[in-house]
């Protein structure tokens, strides 16, 4: 399994009365493995932000699903529509999500936020993220790089790819001859998978309490992903090779009925001493295989993780060390069936 890259762009300082809010964006994977590097100024997020005044009579929502855009000549994210000032008195806090929608989903407030009823078929590239709560903030802080409100993302949906390799190629057993295997991938499939569901996380003092499990609730759809193996080449040694990915997927439990499910052609050479010939010794056409993504190891496709299956295929039936099995004898000899048979013979 993989781990998603960390991303954030860059706000220049403020330093004039008056300050106009501004915001320094950054991005979270699962682990944190380099500093963090921009991200996509072409996208807009939606901002929340709410006023906790020095008298909490005070107390007012100060933005609502405000949109967020990079300002280019300026070189920082700001409010592009409505410029916004940080107050004298009080402090903000603030909760982002990204890309901005006007649709209302995500519902944020203070507390929570919540995605109803989200399909990742009729969104299929859209990065989903939510931000960690920023609050208390009277002025744009130091936090990255730069100053600006600090939005630290976090991707609300999984990301799921596979890699495939033969197991091994070439057995040489004891009697000196040889058995080598190639192997076509003709068609593989992707089988059960969750596409809609709803996601409610809660405040846990300024942490985002994740569901159980790490995933979302899902809805009854589901989908089979087929992988366009076209373009795969011939298995002739065990080099890995990559299968295909499924890009953004719902979280989900495993226990589903999700597997992969593979149709492959087979081709078996021999050498017996005088190598190996131009045509296979056995050709087994269209053989279905079909293993479950469910692993004690990865239970789910988790919430903010980025998942890479390795995938090894044995050609031949292989034992639990994925070595091939020899067809083996098991002689036995039935008893003898006693026949008495009392006859008569007349000369």
């Amino acid at each position: 399994m993989a781990v998603i890259a960390v991303a954030c762009s860059r706000v220049q300082p403020i330093d004039h009365q008056g300050a106009e809010i501004r915001f320094q964006v950054a991005g979270s994977g699962v682990v944190q493995t380099r500093a963090p590097g921009m991200l996509d100024n072409s996208i807009s997020f939606g901002a929340y932000a709410w006023y906790k005044g020095d008298n909490p009579a005070d107390d007012a929502v100060f933005m609502e699903n405000r949109k967020v855009s990079w300002y280019s000549e300026g070189g920082y994210w700001t409010t592009i529509e409505t410029a916004y000032y940080w107050p004298r008195g009080g402090g903000l806090d603030f909760i982002c999500y990204s890309p901005y929608s006007d649709s209302g989903n995500p519902e944020i407030t203070e507390n929570a936020i919540t995605y109803s009823s989200w399909n990742v078929e009729t969104n299929p590239d859209t990065d989903i993220m939510y931000s960690d709560k920023s609050p208390g903030l009277r002025e744009d802080k130091f936090t990255y790089y730069y100053t600006g409100v600090p939005v630290l993302f976090r991707h609300a949906l999984s990301k799921v790819a596979f890699d495939i390799e033969l197991a091994y190629d070439e057995a040489t057993p004891d009697t000196g001859d040889k058995t080598r295997w190639m192997v076509k991938v003709k068609d593989a499939t992707i089988r059960n998978v969750r596409t809609t569901g709803s996601l409610a996380l809660s405040l846990d003092g300024t942490s985002w309490q994740l569901p159980p499990g790490n995933v979302w609730t899902p809805e009854p759809a589901i989908r089979d992903y087929s992988i366009d193996c076209s373009s795969l080449p011939l298995f002739t040694n065990t080099d890995r090779k990559e299968l295909g990915s499924l890009g953004l997927v719902l979280p989900q439990a495993l226990d589903l009925g999700q597997t992969l499910a593979l149709t492959l052609d087979i081709y078996t050479y021999r050498d017996t001493g005088g190598g190996y010939p131009d045509e296979p010794f056995l050709t087994e056409s269209d053989v279905g295989v079909q293993v479950p993504l469910h692993t004690a190891a990865l239970p789910a496709w988790g919430i903010n993780q980025s998942i890479h299956y390795y995938i090894k295929l044995t050609p031949s039936t292989a034992d639990e060390n994925l070595a091939p099995v020899e067809v083996r004898f098991d002689p036995a000899v039935s008893d003898w069936e006693t026949v008495n048979v009392n006859a008569e013979i007349h000369l």
